[in-house]
């Protein structure tokens, strides 16, 4: 699909732009990362993970927590490898006692902004993994520990996908029932890898337990509750996706619509407080970067979604 994965899809353009926290958005239930590519300068290196599975009939066979670990590792090897490397950006410069630590910004549409979760509570094992390796090498060597910082993260009218949150009332329209949006030009091959990854998707969210997260432990010990996720920002669609004519039953509606209409989208029975600000676009679940100016709400959204977020780490209020 690409060279690179990650992909630099945004090359920063100012020297501002450069020292802001990358955001990296993963692929949709499709397996790409092309929708990206629509959005507008969003003044910050953007990076996009596509499924390397795409091309290949391989699978996750560990599901999403497999899934969200490969795509942390090239996050880490993006983040702390090499400078100089092809597809991607320098690294600015930190305070002394933090050259080793990398900010950065998670999210995606639909799939990516759900794994950008698991991706999240998984960089907290990371973190935890080197704090521990240089206590144990304390005194030996100078090297500090590496460590990632999630400022937050941006979804894209993804939804909570436990299936215990559904509301009762919904009936949920076969996948069939669903209208593809296909391109004039897109080819059969392409067509059938995209809907391979939605059927992988589907498949790994149905025994995917949302993840749970640590207790906060103070410096002298005493603990302080659960640390809990990083904020959201959740860009909501606020029309259903149509379905294919005729249906059985007309109060059916896509499982992407399951929770439209709850503001958060079912992330509260998640988390109460994890979604910081929703931002409404025009469209529904599918057609949000299909015309330009859709796809420049979808941008207006993600930037305010990331200064936003940034904002909340820089006060301390993550």
């Amino acid at each position: 699909m690409f060279r690179h994965n990650p992909n630099l899809i945004q090359p920063p353009l100012t020297p501002l732009s450069t020292s802001r926290p990358p955001l990296f958005l993963l692929h949709d239930g499709g397996g790409t990362i092309f929708s990206y590519y629509c959005l507008s300068d969003l003044h910050r290196p953007v990076y996009g993970i596509f499924n390397p599975c795409y091309s290949s009939k391989a699978k996750f066979e560990g599901g999403i927590p497999e899934m969200a670990k490969t795509y942390l590792n090239l996050i880490i090897d993006t983040l702390f490898g090499d400078d100089q490397c092809d597809g991607k950006v320098s690294t600015p410069k930190r305070e002394a006692g933090k050259e080793q630590e990398r900010d950065l910004i998670l999210g995606g549409w639909s799939l990516g902004g759900m794994v950008s979760l698991e991706v999240a509570r998984q960089v907290l094992e990371f973190n935890a993994a080197e704090a521990n390796k240089e206590n144990k090498t304390a005194g030996m060597t100078s090297k500090k520990a590496r460590k990632l910082n999630v400022l937050g993260i941006v979804m894209i009218d993804s939804m909570n996908p436990n299936q215990a949150s559904f509301p009762k009332h919904v009936k949920i329209a076969d996948p069939t029932a669903t209208k593809m949006q296909w391109g004039p030009h897109t080819r059969p091959e392409t067509k059938e890898a995209v809907l391979r990854c939605f059927h992988e998707a589907r498949r790994m969210l149905g025994f995917w337990e949302l993840p749970t997260w640590p207790v906060a432990v103070e410096g002298d010990g005493t603990t302080t509750g659960p640390m809990g996720p990083p904020p959201v920002v959740l860009l909501r669609a606020k029309e259903n996706v149509p379905l294919q004519e005729p249906q059985e039953d007309e109060e059916e509606v896509s499982r992407t619509d399951v929770h439209r209409g709850d503001g958060q989208l079912g992330w509260g029975q998640y988390c109460e407080g994890m979604v910081r600000k929703v931002i409404e676009v025009e469209g529904h679940h599918f057609n949000l970067f299909t015309d330009e100016r859709r796809a420049e709400q979808v941008t207006r959204g993600v930037k305010e979604g990331c200064e936003l977020l940034e904002g909340l780490w820089k006060q301390g209020k993550v």
